[in-house]
């Protein structure tokens, strides 16, 4: 297992980047990363997570967390993912079928995982077993670079399980420090950088809430499927749907955002062209 809270310096020799919900839509990255000529000696790619279940490419998303320019944070397929796994990573337990069929994860695009399975020897296969340690090493917050050139990673948010006010309802880079320094957070907060939509699905957040949060860096997250990019208190969301083009025609599809550039790149199953698309994200003065 690994801390909570990763700490990395900016880049200098190269660009950052970061991608949406993958969610087994590993061609259509791969597509992405080619239009852009990502270097993998200098570029870095930073995932919000949930790089599993649903798409076509579910375990060859997850074996880009053995590249060393890939950095990911958990997602809440991930947590799940892990939930059913545990036994099995600590003590060689597998599943039973009455627990792999009633878990969540099958009730949410998990299916994939019945391919890996060696029932002769009661056992997953040695490529998932890979997989399954490094999902286990993953991140909930990566926090990178210093002053103005900071941003976070994260999959959901950063929002407070009780607040009040606008000015008090998202945790600041003063409290992620304070987080990384004691290496630990709260479970209302992990449970927070999971699952809550409270921002990007909130018609008060629509309404009231301004793009940038004073105190709090940019921080890029997903999980709340649109077909756009959206910036609520500092968090850019960047989950337009990749796995929902695999068999419809609409304007869902993946997104990699390169920060240096302040320009998105964007494909899907169905629109099999890479789009480019100017977009300014507002930070802290």
């Amino acid at each position: 297992m690994s801390l909570p809270i990763q700490k990395l310096p900016s880049n200098h020799l190269g660009k950052d980047y970061i991608v949406g919900d993958l969610h087994g839509c590993f061609s259509l990255l791969d597509r992405l990363m080619k239009d852009v000529s990502f270097d993998k000696d200098h570029d870095r790619l930073f995932s919000v997570g949930d790089l599993i279940d649903r798409g076509p490419e579910s375990l060859r998303c997850l074996q880009l967390l053995a590249d060393p320019w890939f950095y990911a944070v958990k997602g809440n397929h991930e947590d799940m993912f892990l939930e059913l796994f545990m036994p099995y990573l600590l003590d060689n337990k597998l599943p039973s079928s009455s627990v792999l069929n009633n878990s969540s994860i099958m009730d949410n695009g998990g299916e994939w995982i019945i391919d890996y399975i060696n029932q002769a020897q009661q056992a997953m296969s040695v490529e998932f077993d890979n997989a399954l340690e490094l999902v286990a090493k993953m991140p909930l917050i990566y926090i990178v670079g210093d002053a103005e050139h900071r941003f976070h990673v994260i999959h959901a948010e950063l929002t407070k399980p009780k607040a009040y006010s606008i000015d008090n309802l998202v945790y600041l880079d003063i409290d992620i420090d304070q987080f990384f320094i004691n290496g630990t957070i709260s479970y209302d907060l992990e449970d927070r950088l999971y699952w809550s939509r409270s921002l990007m699905k909130s018609a008060a957040a629509d309404l009231y809430y301004p793009k940038v949060q004073k105190g709090l860096s940019t921080t890029f997250c997903g999980h709340t499927i649109a077909s756009n990019i959206r910036q609520k208190l500092s968090h850019v969301c960047l989950d337009t749907g990749a796995s929902m083009s695999v068999n419809v025609d609409n304007d869902y599809g993946l997104v990699l955002y390169d920060i240096k550039e302040s320009q998105y790149f964007w494909i899907s199953f169905q629109k099999n062209k890479v789009n480019r698309i100017s977009h300014h994200i507002e930070k802290t003065p």
